[in-house]
């Protein structure tokens, strides 16, 4: 049932009321109550339409209530019983407003509610207000923020549209009721005598501030702090810190602090103080454009000397690192981009607990898409690529600069029979200081025909024809010889690929087996020995490269001579659960030196390689295996198991390589766990354990406490690493996380 309202508003505002007294937001009553409504605005409107208000003369005002009075004597309208004053996106709700016209001000008492633009919404049991409600004291002030944080103080004083002022004021983004609703403490709060918010500034500054746990024990004080308000884009300010501690460095904390340039750019800069090493400075670059973005982070330190042994030594030197990113567009077609790292050491960037990488890379590039004719189908590329081995045994003169390093590649669309054409090409020079260098040009045509028989039989037919011309220098052949010199290869190469696939489909799931087989041949020979191989040293045959026709990573090998591979897939879906297997090997004509298929050299047939994988959530089993040929026993084991399920979560795997004709012995087994105790209780395991050497590589573990407005993190881990001035170390890191205060 419709309450029976009466409506006043100023006459200067009849025509903005008029025209929204159908919006939404206007609470009009029945027909009498319009006659009530201009009967009132014709008696007063005289001279007083020019008189300020407590409303903008350039937004409507709507006030209603219950009961509405005119006190003409005082010049003031009083409304009582479910009052609302509605201007622009400001609401105001209370059981009773006082509006004096003469002293321009607003009063509300009783169940006071104001819903800002900011979508802050204020309570109060009192208010007053002037200046088209953007000024005004309010006592017993509350308020809940958008992402739901909330204020409280003794009184506020809004000085204008932005800035509200909190006198004994308090701040949580915590939750305050327990989960059956009743009042509680929230987890921890911010006390101050006084807290300035600013809207305009998107910045809350408090004046004698405390951090309290559970509303009730202070563990901090600072005369002054301030953070952003939530929801407001990135500010300047202090961000989460670290608590660390490792035998290398002692006591370890880390202060970051970020910085807003521009709104395209900002910097965070973050001391790191250690008992043993002094003062290490990291900077964080970061700026946007209209093209692209970067990201330059870097650190250095004046650090104590060592010797080789990493024992203390006289003097000081500077050490430090660079890493920045960047990656531009030029236009739909083109585009460019650096990735460039260096450290000034070997043991700096894991000493100082900033990267555990054996190998630095760096990268400058450009790439095109699309831009030959009308084809979608071609890509090029050049680039310049340097490295830097951090192991210890890296000689940095031995070590390559690639520049430039150029890749061209197109395909026709379909022509007859589905059939394609298409050119790979390639070049690169290639520079060290100490050894061989080399300058490459590859080109390679083929045509491509794929065919699908009418019973389900797929075939695919690739020609190609490969022309390499390496122009090198000091390239060392057997009899300690060095050639200097132009040398190069043809390599014709025809491959088939067949497959047919058999599908069964049930109410359970579905079950496909697929026979696959590979016939590639090609002249043999195709490596002489005055070609050196910089991209291809390290040749893996598994499951993933069975019926590739060349398995080598880059262009400097080749495989060679005719080869055959045969295997079958199989995959299966039975309700939820997902199976994925193969198996097979490969047969030989001749023997490839260059790509060991087994550790008997003198075989034509493989090892078997293969996998099997499983899901059945919330498990997953994948195993990866190579079996010796004429056995049948493990040289190659790789297992990666998980379970991932509230509360617990998973993850262990294990790799075991034991007669592998390229890499090394290697058995090793790594683990990874976390357990959710309770809803913000949770723990935390790894580790990972080299077998072969019976020793533990790294372990830590530690206790996570989560919640709606904290997170704080507790771990202690073991670094078994020696090298240089890395000594085996138990190392404790410590980090709280605070809502809006990050």
């Amino acid at each position: 049932m419709r309450r029976n309202t009466r409506t006043y508003s100023h006459p200067r505002l009849l025509r903005s009321l008029l025209l929204l007294s159908v919006a939404p937001l206007a609470v009009m009553s029945s027909t009498s109550a319009y006659a009530g409504f201009f009967k009132v605005n014709e008696e007063h409107s005289g001279d007083r339409t020019k008189e300020s208000m407590p409303f903008s003369t350039r937004e409507p005002v709507l006030l209603t209530a219950d009961q509405m009075d005119y006190d003409k004597e005082n010049d003031t309208v009083s409304a009582s019983g479910h009052v609302e004053i509605v201007q622009g996106s400001t609401t105001i709700l209370a059981d009773s407003v006082l509006y004096d016209r003469a002293n321009n001000e607003v009063q509300a008492n009783g169940n006071i509610s104001m819903l800002e633009p900011s979508g802050n919404v204020y309570f109060a049991d009192s208010l007053q207000f002037e200046n088209d409600l953007k000024s005004g004291i309010i006592d017993q002030f509350k308020a809940r923020m958008p992402d739901g944080a909330v204020a409280v103080a003794d009184h506020a004083n809004k000085v204008d549209e932005n800035i509200t002022e909190l006198f004994k004021a308090a701040y949580t983004p915590c939750s305050c009721v327990n989960p059956d609703g009743t009042p509680a403490n929230p987890f921890w709060s911010l006390k101050a005598d006084k807290i300035t918010v600013d809207q305009e500034k998107n910045e809350m500054v408090y004046d004698n501030a405390t951090l309290d746990l559970g509303g009730t024990v202070p563990v901090a004080y600072t005369p002054y702090f301030s953070h952003s308000t939530p929801g407001a884009p990135n500010e300047s300010g202090l961000m989460t810190p670290l608590l660390l501690r490792s035998r290398s460095l002692g006591f370890e904390y880390a202060q970051p602090v970020y910085y807003t340039i521009a709104p395209d750019r900002d910097v965070t800069v973050t001391p790191l103080y250690t008992a043993k090493a002094g003062l290490v400075m990291e900077g964080d670059y970061r700026q946007r454009f209209d093209s692209g973005q970067m990201d330059v982070k870097g650190s250095i330190t004046n650090a104590n000397n060592t010797d080789a042994s990493g024992n203390p030594a006289p003097g000081h030197e500077v050490r430090g690192n660079i890493d920045a990113n960047g990656a531009f567009t030029l236009s739909d077609q083109f585009d460019w981009g650096f990735n460039i790292a260096h450290a000034t050491d070997d043991t700096y960037l894991h000493l100082y607990n900033l990267s555990n990488d054996a190998l630095l890379n760096s990268r400058v590039y450009a790439e095109g898409f699309n831009f030959v004719g009308d084809s979608d189908r071609n890509y090029a590329s050049i680039e310049a690529l340097s490295f830097q081995g951090l192991t210890g045994q890296d000689n940095s003169k031995i070590i390559p600069v690639i520049a430039p390093l150029t890749n061209f590649t197109w395909q026709s669309d379909p022509g007859m029979y589905n059939s394609r054409i298409g050119f790979d090409a390639n070049a690169m020079v290639l520079y060290r200081e100490t050894g061989d260098q080399s300058r490459r040009l590859s080109g390679t045509a083929k045509w491509d025909m794929p065919y699908v028989s009418d019973d389900g039989q797929m075939v695919e037919i690739q020609t190609q024809m490969r022309t390499d011309i390496y122009d090198v220098t000091n390239v060392q052949i057997p009899g300690g010889e060095g050639f200097d010199g132009v040398t190069g290869r043809e390599i014709p190469q025809v491959s088939v690929t067949w497959h047919y696939p058999f599908i069964n489909r049930a109410e359970f799931g579905s079950i496909m087996l697929e026979p696959v087989t590979n016939l590639t041949v090609s002249p043999n020979g195709g490596n002489p020995e005055k070609i050196p191989n910089e991209d291809s040293v390290l040749p893996d045959f598994n499951d993933a490269n069975l019926f590739s026709s060349d398995r080598f990573a880059g262009l400097d090998r080749v495989e060679s001579g005719p080869r055959m591979s045969y295997g079958v897939r199989g995959q299966a879906q039975v309700n939820d659960k997902y199976i994925d297997t193969l198996f097979g090997q490969q047969y030989r004509a001749t023997n490839d030196p260059n790509f060991p298929i087994t550790s008997d050299l003198n075989s034509h047939f493989s090892d078997y390689v293969g996998r099997i994988g499983l899901t059945d959530q919330p498990y997953s089993l994948a195993y990866r295996f190579r079996l010796d040929k004429d056995n049948f026993s493990a040289n190659r084991n790789e297992v990666d198991a998980g379970y991932n399920s509230y509360p617990l979560n998973f993850a262990a795997s294990y790799l075991d390589i034991q007669k592998d004709p390229v890499l090394p012995q290697r058995e090793v087994v790594s683990l990874n766990s976390s357990v959710n105790m309770t809803r913000e209780w949770s723990l935390l395991a790894n580790t990972s354990r080299d077998l072969r050497l019976d020793e533990t590589v790294t372990a830590s573990g530690g206790v996570v406490y989560k919640n709606e407005c904290v997170t704080l993190t507790t771990m202690l881990g073991k670094d078994y690493t020696t090298l240089l001035d890395i000594k085996p170390s138990l190392n404790f890191w410590f980090t709280v996380s605070l809502k809006n205060l990050e």
